[in-house]
C-alpha cells in the first residue's frame, strides 16, 4: 500500500502538522477533517495507550490524513506493538547516538537486515495484504524518523544518517536545549538555535528531511522555526487548540454578560 506521508514529503512541499495528546478518537477524526498534512499522534509525554493510539489511527485514516506516532522510548516493546498498528511513520525520542539510532532502525526491519519480530496485524489489513510483499517491502513503506534532543546527537547526525532505513530527523528543542542550559529561554536561544541550524544542515547534506516538533501556536516562533529550513513542522496541541478557542469564547461570553448587568 502507498504511503501517503512518504509520498507528501518526497513532493518538496512544507508539510504542516499537529500533535494530538487527547484520548477521544473524535479529535483526530476532527483534526484530520481540517486538513492538516498530517497528524502526530503522541504516547510518550501524555496518556495515551496501545488502544487508544490504534483507534486513533482508524479515526485518522477515515480522513485520509496521514499519522504519524511517537513512541514512549527506544525499546522493542515500546515499538513492536505500534509498527504492528500500521501507522504512516513513526517517531523514536531520545535518539543521543549512532547505537540508539542503530537499535531503533533495527527493531522496525525484519531480519536479516533488522531485529524485527513478525506478527503484523492492522498493518498487513488483519490479514488481507500478501504477507510476503509486506514482509519484502510494504513493511519498509513506514517512515522511520528519530529525534534529535541532544547536543551530542547533533555532533553525529552524519553518521547516524548512513544507517540504511533511517529515513529522516526531527528536532526537540525544548530537550535540545536543556542539553546546553537553556530550557526555557525561549526560542530565541542562541546556543540551542545556532544546533538546530547545524541539525538542519548536516541532515540536508545527507541527503535527509528534518522536521521539528514545537507546542507553539504563536505565529511569530513558527516563522522563526519555519525560515530555517525545516521540511515538515507539528506545531501546538489538541489540547491548546482546545484551551484557546474555550478561553476565547469565554472572554466574549464576559465582554457581551458586561453589556447587560443583572445588578
Amino acid at each position: 500500500m502507498e504511503n501517503r506521508f512518504r509520498k507528501a514529503l518526497k513532493s518538496g512541499k512544507l508539510l504542516l502538522g499537529t500533535h494530538v495528546n487527547l484520548i477521544d478518537h473524535r479529535i483526530c477524526e476532527m483534526l484530520g477533517l481540517i486538513g492538516f498534512d498530517y497528524l502526530w499522534i503522541d504516547m510518550e509525554h501524555v496518556s495515551t495507550d496501545f488502544k487508544v493510539m490504534e483507534t486513533n489511527l482508524i479515526a485518522a485514516k477515515a480522513t485520509g490524513t496521514p499519522c504519524m506516532v511517537r513512541v514512549t522510548w527506544n525499546d522493542i516493546p515500546s515499538i513492536k506493538r505500534v509498527i504492528e498498528a500500521g501507522p504512516d511513520a513513526i517517531v523514536v525520542p531520545m535518539t543521543n547516538s549512532v547505537e540508539d539510532v542503530q537499535r531503533a532502525i533495527d527493531t522496525c526491519i525484519y531480519p536479516p537486515e533488522g531485529k524485527r519480530g513478525y506478527g503484523p496485524n492492522r498493518a498487513v489489513q488483519y490479514g488481507l495484504s500478501d504477507m510476503q510483499d509486506y514482509i519484502n517491502h510494504g513493511s519498509k513503506e513506514m517512515l522511520r524518523f528519530v529525534q534529535i534532543e541532544d547536543v551530542h546527537a547533533v555532533e553525529v547526525i552524519e553518521e547516524m544518517a548512513k544507517i540504511p532505513y533511517l529515513d529522516g530527523f526531527i528536532i526537540g528543542p525544548m530537550d535540545l536545549s536543556a542539553s546546553v542550559g537553556e530550557l526555557g529561554y525561549g526560542f530565541m536561544a542562541p546556543k540551542t538555535n545556532a544546533l538546530i541550524d547545524t541539525a538542519i544542515k548536516k541532515a540536508h547534506e545527507a541527503g535527509k528531511p528534518i522536521g521539528f516538533s514545537t507546542g507553539t501556536d504563536n505565529p511569530e516562533e513558527l516563522e522563526h522555526w519555519i525560515k530555517k529550513g525545516v521540511d515538515f513542522i507539528s506545531a501546538s496541541t489538541d489540547m491548546w487548540s482546545v484551551m484557546k478557542g474555550a478561553r476565547s469564547l469565554l472572554s466574549d461570553l464576559n465582554k457581551i454578560a458586561q453589556k447587560y448587568p443583572r445588578i
